[in-house]
């Protein structure tokens, strides 16, 4: 057979990922956990249609004003052209394609009612990811929140500074349009039985994360804060007195939002212990650049043995040195201190960030299959072991990430629709009428191949481009810190995607190619290659090591991956 090409995505692709034309990807896409199309999504903002990259993202993510700030971007550390100078900054493209599309953006069309009803528990990412793609498919959806405002993690636990509160409320204000119904300060468990939910409900989606908030087993641990407790309340315009000096325990990006947040309510010093090396700390690199600007002291290697007290107040936090800590299965954990490596330092406020879990008392009876540390076991379409009822997010796969849980509420969203309609198998798009239409697989698909740089044949015609950098707001206001990159800027960014795994239409291929069995066709606003005589290929293979984008492939006779 002559060569095949993969090409870009022509269509927005809501769920699944086997269309003809895209049987090779990029590592940044496979990696996204959010389903993200990252390569359609820069090709459009290289050419500064930034309305059109935003279209294609809330195909597949509602919230991408939110993961273009927030996201740990694990697509960025698997892309191939940080192998040269430098990864491609995906997560700040993401974020201009949201910054900078017109207001005006034509949402999505619902599809007529499918007449079930589904009910939603928890207004966070998962959840209003699971009733947003559940709307757009036809099924009347309610989610009931047991806080006052929807959004979860993102809205009250996320800092100002980090992830201004405008961009979550437009982004659960265009879910809202869909059709979608809320409750707030609705407890279910409480205010309605989970057992009256199931009744009145075809399906029930469990999205409520893990709301109960670890702390020590140290002397007076009561007097200690709850991080997610103190940003939420720093979010709902609370101020707490933290005093002078801030201790808080952990290592992770919840740690330094408390730190950066007791900076700007006027704690003068504020240190971070926690147990992490300084090379394996969970924290981003920009956190513990931030840190160093804002003058927040990290202690490594360390954890808290106790609290002190003068009265009623904090004095103090005794703390000590660890040479290695390690969890077992259940998620217990063991310490070897380092002999004669106490400490004590003065503080007023004390703060735990040392993790999250489930909270499952509202199922009350019938409880589904949980793991050891009590997270709901779900499938692939995040079903449950209860007939009817899925899970998502934290809640299934312990404390993740924001697009983790984005990708999550997807998955349940579909697994729901099959559930209620038999459907199962299907690639789902967004029609030329804005509608999500459903497409038979391809028969004997599978999930397409990962290009590797080593696949990357012609890697020595791309010219070296540095990143471009992004406007940095000092000072310690609420204002967002990060200005993003401007249109200019992130067009710039967005040229230098290798586009691995999909043709560009460059004509490498067709100019290599000794037997002549390649043209180059214009196609509306792109060249893009064919094979015009595939009975005269001769199976050589230089269309496939010179093409710079790894786009090419043979499944036969040649022995190649494709």
């Amino acid at each position: 057979m002559p060569p095949r090409y993969s090409r870009e995505i022509e269509q927005p692709i809501v769920m699944g990922d086997s269309l003809k034309d895209q049987f090779r990807t990029s590592p940044c896409e496979a990696s996204c956990p959010a389903g993200n199309p990252i390569q359609k999504m820069q090709s459009l903002v290289e050419k500064g249609r930034f309305g059109e990259a935003l279209r294609y993202l809330r195909a597949r993510n509602p919230f991408p004003g939110v993961t273009g700030r927030v996201c740990p971007h694990f697509c960025q550390t698997k892309c191939n052209r940080d192998r040269l100078e430098g990864c491609v900054n995906t997560r700040a493209l993401e974020r201009a394609a949201y910054d900078h599309a017109p207001k005006g953006i034509e949402p999505f069309t619902r599809a007529p009612e499918m007449g079930k009803h589904v009910a939603v528990v928890g207004g966070g990412p998962a959840g209003m990811t699971a009733a947003y793609f559940l709307s757009l498919l036809g099924h009347d959806v309610t989610v009931y929140e047991s806080g006052p405002v929807l959004g979860g993690i993102p809205r009250y636990a996320v800092p100002d500074f980090r992830l201004p509160r405008d961009v979550v409320d437009r982004e659960i204000g265009w879910i809202l349009e869909t059709g979608v119904r809320a409750c707030v300060n609705v407890t279910v468990g409480k205010d309605i039985s989970f057992a009256e939910l199931r009744a009145s409900s075809d399906a029930v989606v469990v999205a409520t994360g893990t709301p109960k908030e670890n702390a020590l087993p140290i002397p007076n641990a009561e007097c200690g804060l709850k991080a997610v407790d103190f940003l939420r309340k720093a979010a709902l315009g609370q101020r707490p007195d933290v005093g002078r000096t801030v201790v808080i325990m952990g290592g992770g990006g919840v740690a330094f939002d408390c730190a950066f947040t007791a900076r700007r309510l006027g704690a003068a010093d504020v240190h971070v212990l926690c147990l992490e090396a300084e090379g394996a700390m969970r924290a981003p690199e920009e956190d513990l650049e931030q840190a160093r600007r804002e003058g927040v002291h990290v202690h490594n290697s360390c954890t808290m043995s106790g609290i002190r007290k003068d009265g009623d107040r904090v004095s103090g936090v005794d703390y000590f040195d660890v040479q290695e800590c390690r969890f077992d299965e259940q998620g217990r954990l063991s310490l070897i201190p380092v002999p004669g490596g106490e400490h004590v330092l003065a503080c007023d406020t004390v703060i735990f960030a040392v993790g999250m879990k489930t909270d499952l008392g509202f199922f009350e009876g019938e409880v589904p299959e949980c793991t050891p540390r009590q997270w709901i076991v779900a499938d692939a379409a995040q079903k449950t072991s209860l007939e009817g009822v899925f899970a998502a997010g934290d809640v299934a796969s312990g404390p993740s990430s924001i697009a983790g849980a984005v990708g999550a509420g997807r998955r349940a969203a579909f697994g729901v629709h099959a559930y209620l309609t038999g459907e199962n198998s299907r690639v789902y798009i967004i029609n030329e009428e804005g509608r999500i239409e459903a497409r038979d697989r391809l028969a004997g698909a599978q999930p397409p191949y990962v290009v590797p740089f080593e696949e990357i044949y012609g890697v020595a015609q791309y010219e070296r481009a540095e990143p471009q950098r992004q406007s940095i707001r000092e000072g310690l206001s609420f204002r967002e810190i990060n200005e993003g990159y401007t249109q200019e800027q992130a067009q710039a960014e967005a040229a230098r995607c290798m586009h691995c795994g999909h043709c560009k239409g460059c004509g490498t291929c067709v100019d290599d190619c000794p037997g002549y069995v390649l043209e180059l066709k214009h196609l509306e606003e792109r060249d893009r290659p064919e094979v015009a005589f595939g009975d005269e290929c001769w199976h050589c293979a230089n269309c496939r090591t010179s093409c710079p984008c790894g786009a090419i492939g043979f499944s036969f006779p040649l022995r190649m991956q494709v």
